[in-house]
């Protein structure tokens, strides 16, 4: 997991073979952009981790990369099957919405420890 994560800071992605990227774009601190396929497909070796990989997630909701950041609320929402609560672009969360989300997906994760 972290390497998938020192490989998007260092705004390295990935050949995944995609033939074609779709959706909107994200643009890493540098200014280059980078699809929200490829961001999702980025995410896919973190999401079959399942519930294991939910702590480690939960620090990188409030990241300032944006793709970073995306790579996270993704797999958690793929993890969890709770959404996100404020727009992918929302650079400032003044009204608190990462945190919130935080709040929901570690009380999903503690409801599947104690199933265990």
């Amino acid at each position: 997991m972290d390497t998938v994560f020192l490989r998007l800071a260092a705004e390295d992605i990935s050949d995944l073979g995609l033939h074609e990227e779709s959706g909107w774009e994200m643009s890493f601190p540098s200014g280059k952009t980078v699809a929200r396929s490829t961001l999702q497909a980025e995410a896919q070796p973190i999401i079959v981790l399942g519930a294991d990989a939910v702590p480690y997630l939960l620090p990188r909701v409030m990241d300032e990369n944006l793709p970073l950041r995306y790579v996270a609320i993704y797999a958690l929402e793929q993890i969890t099957g709770e959404k996100f609560r404020a727009s992918y672009f929302d650079r400032d969360d003044r009204e608190g919405y990462r945190a919130k989300s935080i709040e929901i997906w570690q009380g999903w994760y503690e409801s599947q420890q104690k199933q265990h």
